[in-house]
């Protein structure tokens, strides 16, 4: 498995002889992982993982240590996830004390047919035991979410400091379309309108992002009843107990759990003649905008 450029420097923040030995073995855990993913097996992909690990998805479940790791992955590996790759990218390695270190690590998961689906971003801590061997005791894994392009400040009155602060509005941040062809839909939309595909599913789905607003290209299933063509949106929100509060008051049914491998949206609520649109606190996911990709 290939590394990026400077995974063999030596690690910032060493304090004792043997620093790049210990960044090695470190960076091992990623490898093992990958190997364990690619072999389909889930014991090997949580051997990296201490007893205890504290692990946080990208959904933020909490599976209970090792154990819990291997027995989640399992499904993935059974299930929407069998015969995938994974690339998994130490970015960097910083020791807090000789016998502890933070990791930022980074994966990309690929069909098999070489497509990438999903890049996750991961803070790790990491531990070496009294037997000297290292493995990781927290991992807190995410999808990043787009950016919007930073505004000027606006020029405020100058009573504006005493002004009461208010909650931020909804923002519509998502769009899904039923595609006969997602994959050819998703080169039309990133040729014409330069948009980035930052996300397959193994089904042929493709999640597409500007920087502001997610674009799902949803597999039109012949044996289905959904048709093709438009089929739902999304709201990126701030306080999900709140938004279903509102719905009820408006006389809408309670918004349900989407129990989905898709980790962008949390609930699905209907407005009142009967179109579905998503709830999200954590965002619909996808990159900036190469144009932001220089902004502070």
């Amino acid at each position: 498995m290939q590394q990026p450029e400077g995974t063999n420097a030596p690690a910032q923040g060493g304090t004792e002889d043997g620093t790049q030995d210990d960044a090695r073995a470190i960076r091992a855990l990623w490898a093992e992982m990958a190997r364990g993913w690619a072999a389909g097996d889930a014991a090997l992909f949580a051997a990296s993982f201490a007893d205890d690990c504290a692990f946080t998805t990208v959904r933020g479940d909490k599976p209970r240590g090792r154990s819990g790791i291997a027995a989640g992955h399992d499904a993935l590996f059974q299930g929407p996830y069998a015969g995938t790759v994974l690339d998994a990218r130490v970015v960097a390695v910083r020791f807090l004390r000789p016998d502890l270190a933070t990791v930022e690590a980074e994966s990309t998961i690929s069909a098999p047919d070489g497509h990438p689906l999903i890049t996750t971003h991961a803070l790790a801590v990491v531990e070496r035991t009294a037997e000297r061997r290292w493995s990781i005791s927290a991992f807190h894994n995410m999808i990043p979410a787009p950016r919007p392009a930073q505004q000027a400040p606006s020029q405020a009155p100058e009573d504006s400091a005493v002004a009461e602060p208010t909650a931020a509005r909804p923002k519509l941040r998502h769009l899904a379309i039923v595609a006969r062809d997602p994959e050819r839909l998703a080169e039309f939309y990133s040729s014409v309108f330069a948009m980035e595909v930052f996300h397959r599913d193994p089904d042929g789905s493709c999640f597409l992002s500007d920087g502001y607003l997610s674009l799902a290209l949803i597999k039109h299933q012949l044996d289905g009843d959904t048709p093709v063509g438009f089929n739902h949106f999304g709201f990126h929100i701030e306080d999900t107990a709140a938004t279903t509060e509102a719905l009820l008051t408006a006389g809408t049914p309670k918004p349900a759990e989407r129990f989905t491998n898709r980790p962008f949206a949390e609930y699905r609520a209907m407005d009142p003649e009967g179109n579905w649109f998503d709830l999200s606190e954590h965002g619909f996911g996808g990159p900036r905008p190469p144009s932001d990709s220089n902004r502070v």
